[in-house]
C-alpha cells in the first residue's frame, strides 16, 4: 500500500515529498532495494576478503622461527627433518623442540 511504501521510505531516510503517484512511490522503494541489495553484496565481499586475512597474517606468523620468533625458518633439523627454526637458533640447538630427537647438524636451505 501506499503508506508502507511511504513508511519504508521514512524509516530508510528517503524524501518522498513531490511523489504523486503510486507508481512514483514504487520506483523510490524499488531503487531503495536494489540499492540495498548492491550494498549487502559488497558486504559480504568486504566480509570474505577480511576472514581471508588473518589467515594471511597467521601463514606469516608460521614462517618465524620458533625459538626467537624474528627470523624466517631456514634451515633443517637432522635427523628428524623438521623445520622450525632459523639457521643461527638451529646450531644451537642439541635436540629438536618437537620431537626431542638428538640434533646431528642444522642443515640452512634457500626457499625459491
Amino acid at each position: 500500500t501506499v503508506r508502507q511504501m511511504k513508511e519504508v521510505l521514512v524509516n530508510n531516510f528517503v524524501d518522498y515529498k513531490g511523489c504523486v503517484e503510486k507508481s512514483e512511490l514504487h520506483l523510490r522503494v524499488t531503487r531503495l532495494w536494489k540499492e540495498h541489495q548492491v550494498n549487502k553484496q559488497k558486504t559480504q565481499e568486504i566480509i570474505s576478503a577480511s576472514e581471508s586475512a588473518p589467515s594471511n597474517v597467521a601463514s606469516a606468523e608460521d614462517e618465524l622461527c620458533k625459538i626467537c620468533m624474528d627470523a624466517a625458518i631456514n634451515c633443517v633439523l637432522l635427523e628428524c627433518g623438521h623445520m622450525v627454526t632459523c639457521t643461527q637458533c638451529g646450531r644451537r640447538l642439541a635436540e629438536c623442540p618437537i620431537c626431542r630427537q638428538n640434533v646431528v647438524r642444522a642443515v640452512h636451505i634457500f626457499r625459491s
